[in-house]
């Protein structure tokens, strides 16, 4: 359990961070007054920073026990002996540094060029690292099978992250206010069109990966792998619909009107509900080894 939710707080806070990363862009693009938004977003984004390495922390100590076969207790004298003499603590240590380099740079609160590619390199470290830990990072760096799921990881974390932003800060009523019917077109669209590609790349790589680790129908349906697999596919397909619902109806009455608008932030919270779901299984499925493997 332990495993699992840290696991856990360490995706949701990557989902937001790379959110907010790419919620920045939208929100240029469409006028927005980065002094006005930039200092709210700074703290989110710190919060989750600390969240997700608190996670990548807790997360290591469990898995030291783990391997150790000890409690939490027993485990913690030989914590620093895992993350230094281990590929896996090696590959934590990386995670962890990755969230602290983003706690460093929104804490200096910088908006230039080279604040973004800084941020886009420690999410990018962080993205690879925390895929080598997983399943693929057994067929080793150069598989196939890890960049199927460093590009899946990060496409839902792109999504995810986007609809929370989106939903509980870009489109907030302090945000919306009295402002003009379609002032908001622009960010509407190009998020609708990331989520597009996002879900692509979602259903590919997800696809590929299913069948390397599950290895048949089978073991789909009476392994308990296979059935958690089965609970994220549907939320991920419910998603995409809310998805759906917003692109062909929401986002059309959200340019007549800003109560269309709120009908689309309304959409896009219970989405963002649906994908923490979707992020609850994957991370049960990151502490299961695949029946394929067995």
């Amino acid at each position: 359990m332990l495993q699992t939710a840290s696991a856990f707080l360490l995706n949701v806070g990557f989902a937001w961070l790379a959110g907010s990363w790419i919620a920045r862009h939208w929100l240029r693009s469409n006028g927005a007054n980065a002094g006005g938004v930039e200092p709210q977003l700074r703290r989110t984004d710190l919060a989750a920073a600390g969240m997700s390495t608190l996670g990548s922390v807790t997360a290591l100590l469990a898995a030291t026990a783990v391997m150790g076969d000890v409690g939490l207790r027993e485990a913690c004298p030989i914590f620093w002996m895992m993350l230094t003499s281990t590929d896996y603590g090696h590959a934590g240590s990386v995670t962890i540094a990755a969230m602290l380099a983003m706690l460093l740079i929104r804490g200096l609160g910088g908006t230039g060029r080279a604040t973004t590619i800084c941020a886009s390199l420690a999410l990018l470290l962080f993205v690879v690292t925390r895929a080598s830990m997983g399943h693929a990072g057994e067929e080793g760096l150069l598989s196939g099978a890890l960049a199927a799921e460093a590009l899946h990881y990060a496409a839902i974390g792109l999504w995810t992250g986007a609809v929370l932003v989106s939903g509980w800060f870009a489109l907030h009523d302090a945000r919306i206010g009295t402002s003009a019917t379609g002032a908001h077109d622009r960010y509407l669209e190009l998020m609708s069109k990331a989520a597009m590609a996002a879900v692509i790349a979602i259903i590919a790589t997800g696809a590929y990966s299913a069948w390397h680790r599950v290895g048949s129908a089978e073991h789909l349906q009476h392994t308990f792998y296979g059935k958690t697999l089965l609970l994220k596919v549907a939320l991920v397909m419910l998603a995409v619909a809310l998805g759906g619902y917003n692109k062909f109806i929401g986002l059309p009455a959200a340019r007549r009107s800003n109560q269309g608008l709120r009908q689309v932030r309304t959409a896009l919270r219970l989405e963002s509900a649906v994908l923490l779901g979707a992020m609850l299984a994957a991370s049960v499925l990151s502490t299961q080894q695949p029946p394929a493997a067995m």
